[in-house]
């Protein structure tokens, strides 16, 4: 019974390909026009299939495939087509369908679904907050109030380094080429004064460093 058919479980819910249902059918009318036929029961797209690609040898060495339309069906709608054929093909089928409906409703499907979810969700959300604390950082660093990147003043008004403005000024050209030699992230800063404007700011990191060598 489990080898009847294959059934897609990549969707919300499982669904089987139309053409293939119809070929385990053995269908004498073409594919197009008995699935036309069959959606004169009222059959609604989207809602109980979904048109889909469905790739197929050619005899053209240059385009070996070729795409031809296909439909996903749900399985309630499988089921019901399965009995439209009134065979023991149709009837044989239809009952491989229920179980498979029967399987996928069972609790601990139903558990193992409800899992997968909140899994998705946890991850969802976790990606979510890491975003949000890229924002917040970048913020921080555009506001000069982040932790990690000090601009020369305020690094100097920090740690009470007592540098004049023009110290500031050959600091600030210093450590930049000494970040750049060492390919350390420079990151520009907005100031509220109006004299400088657009600053650099610094990693600690590099702050620590520079110093150190500069001693």
């Amino acid at each position: 019974m489990n080898d009847l058919i294959r059934i897609d479980y990549g969707h919300e819910n499982p669904t089987v390909s139309g053409r293939e249902l119809h070929a385990a059918l053995e269908v004498n009318t073409d594919y197009p026009h008995w699935f036309s036929r069959m959606c004169e029961y009222g059959f609604t797209a989207e809602k109980d299939y979904q048109l889909v690609g469905q790739k197929c040898p050619t005899n053209n060495p240059k385009n070996p495939t070729t795409q031809r339309a296909d439909h996903a069906l749900s399985i309630p709608m499988a089921k019901e087509l399965c009995m439209l054929q009134r065979n023991e093909q149709g009837k044989r089928f239809r009952q491989y369908f229920i179980s498979v409906e029967e399987a996928w409703n069972s609790p601990d499907k139903i558990m193992e679904r409800a899992l997968q979810i909140a899994h998705r969700r946890a991850l969802e959300a976790e990606r979510r907050i890491f975003a949000l604390g890229e924002e917040n950082e970048a913020l921080e660093i555009a506001l000069n109030t982040s932790l990690r990147y000090y601009t020369v003043a305020k690094y100097n008004k920090t740690y009470n380094q007592g540098w004049s403005l023009t110290q500031c000024q050959a600091i600030g050209k210093r450590l930049t080429a000494y970040c750049r030699a060492r390919a350390i992230e420079v990151r520009a800063c907005e100031t509220n004064d109006e004299r400088f404007g657009t600053v650099n700011s610094y990693p600690l990191t590099a702050w620590e460093s520079f110093l150190e060598e500069a001693v």
